[in-house]
């Protein structure tokens, strides 16, 4: 025989919600098992008796239950197919906490459990490492975790039918691990934490690592990469490749270019990422001339010629200086002699 939630309440059509509480609290009071062990039925009567007021005490479930009567639960279903001919989109029994009582607020004096209160938001913490190259593209991860979820035979009502949910034991949570997709964004550095919320009970807050590259060095959303420069470009010219997240790129290296010097390439960094953000970080190349350990003969002999020529424009320079002419005791120059001084 269905059950009346108002009937199992005592309670009329029109009642208040302050008049459904105390009803409820009057009547758990009276059926908890644990209070009242000398009844056999006492169990089933305070079963029926939380499942009315989990229904009446939320004001959507109870308007469902007005409209709908036993078919409460697919009152989603019905209003879409009224509507629009929708697909059917199943209802948690309203269980949503809103207008609960825990039992332990209802039993304090008695110290029982809070088997029907409203469920806090779990906080789980976990840690991801992943690489450069997938901070850059962007990755997913299969994340398992343990920890209170939403029973799935009872959708989180701790209710089935008439009764205690046989899987979860009344409770509304399983503990069984789960394993979760997560998408971790383009762009994310060292010590970003995504927060994900597989559920209504559950936050997951993940703590990035990216590892260190072979190749790269990462400043916020800058690269920067060490690119050898043979010393002939270096000193006359030349064109180098550097390597960057997508592939190699051509730059060419003016002549004298020096040990360390930084060339800037835009927009080949990392993504940026954060509110708001938009475009790519910039590479920067840093130049390490390289000197080779071993040269020909031939190579030697050209070398020197080319050391005899700098010594020769050394000399040329040297013998340009105008003499400073003779110094006092003072370490000064004599009065008329200093180059560009007047007489």
């Amino acid at each position: 025989m269905p059950q009346d939630y108002y009937i199992e309440l005592g309670v009329p059509r029109n009642a208040a919600d302050k008049e459904v509480k105390t009803a409820y609290r009057r009547l758990a009071r009276r059926y908890h098992p644990d209070v009242n062990t000398s009844d056999p039925d006492a169990e089933a009567r305070f079963k029926r008796v939380n499942e009315a007021y989990q229904v009446l005490s939320d004001p959507k479930t109870r308007r469902d239950y007005d409209q709908y009567g036993d078919n409460w639960k697919h009152a989603g279903q019905m209003r879409a197919n009224d509507a629009r001919g929708a697909g059917f989109r199943r209802s948690r029994g309203g269980h949503r906490g809103g207008g609960g009582i825990g039992l332990d607020g209802l039993f304090g004096d008695f110290g029982l459990g809070n088997a029907f209160g409203r469920s806090q938001r779990q906080a789980l913490q976990t840690n991801v490492q992943i690489t450069l190259e997938e901070a850059f593209a962007g990755s997913k991860r299969s994340i398992t975790i343990q920890g209170a979820s939403p029973c799935k035979e009872c959708t989180g009502t701790g209710i089935d039918g008439t009764v205690l949910c046989s899987y979860c034991g009344g409770s509304g949570t399983s503990q069984m691990p789960r394993t979760l997709e997560v998408t971790l964004p383009k762009g994310t550095e060292s010590g970003d934490r995504i927060r994900v919320r597989p559920d209504d009970r559950t936050e997951l807050n993940i703590e990035v690592d990216v590892r260190r590259h072979r190749v790269f060095t990462r400043n916020d959303d800058d690269l920067v990469t060490d690119v050898a420069v043979s010393y002939l470009d270096a000193l006359l010219g030349g064109e180098v490749e550097v390597p960057t997240m997508t592939g190699k790129v051509a730059l060419k290296v003016p002549a004298g270019t020096t040990q360390g010097r930084n060339f800037r390439m835009k927009g080949k960094g990392m993504p940026r990422h954060g509110r708001g953000a938009a475009g790519h970080g910039d590479l920067v190349a840093r130049m390490v001339i390289s000197v080779p350990g071993e040269s020909s003969d031939e190579e030697k002999a050209l070398l020197e010629q080319l050391r005899t020529l700098q010594m020769g424009e050394l000399e040329i320079v040297q013998d340009d200086v105008i003499d400073p002419g003779p110094e006092t005791e003072s370490g000064t120059r004599e009065s008329g002699e200093a180059a560009g001084g007047d007489a």
